[in-house]
């Protein structure tokens, strides 16, 4: 393990804040597996946070397809062409929670809920449009 070397590279990691210093005592009982990916995700960087969102199916697209405008649930749906039902709530939930989209309920019976970006979210759809343009710049060349 790094921290038995020590060294001059560890402590500067530890000022940064990238590492943690080792604990003192070797008593304490074993940290739960909850604990250790709390740990983890507070020492992951703002962008591999992202990315790992982002890299989930489907949450590129559609951000893109709600970049167009607010749509409805089924809308979304023929806009991904063939995103199954579950998988499509999941995702959505989770770009909800993370304020990335907004979710209005118009009516409950019939069903009837649309989404749109929120200021979060257009944001970021920007920033994929970005991403579009390198891609098509560069690694279609390849």
């Amino acid at each position: 393990m790094i921290l038995q070397g020590g060294g001059a590279s560890l402590w500067r990691l530890m000022d940064a804040g990238l590492l943690l210093p080792p604990t003192p005592n070797r008593d304490a009982p074993p940290r739960s597996r909850a604990e250790r990916r709390a740990d983890a995700q507070r020492a992951e960087c703002a962008a591999t946070a992202a990315l790992n969102i982002l890299g989930q199916k489907w949450v590129l697209r559609i951000i893109r397809a709600l970049g167009e405008g607010t749509q409805r649930f089924c809308e979304l749906q023929d806009a991904l062409g063939g995103a199954n039902s579950a998988t499509l709530s999941q995702r959505l939930k989770l770009l909800e929670d993370e304020v990335l989209i907004d979710r209005r309920i118009i009516s409950s019976v019939p069903p009837w809920v649309e989404y749109s970006l929120t200021a979060k979210g257009a944001e970021l759809q920007q920033a994929i449009v970005g991403i579009d343009r390198w891609a098509e710049r560069w690694v279609a060349d390849q």
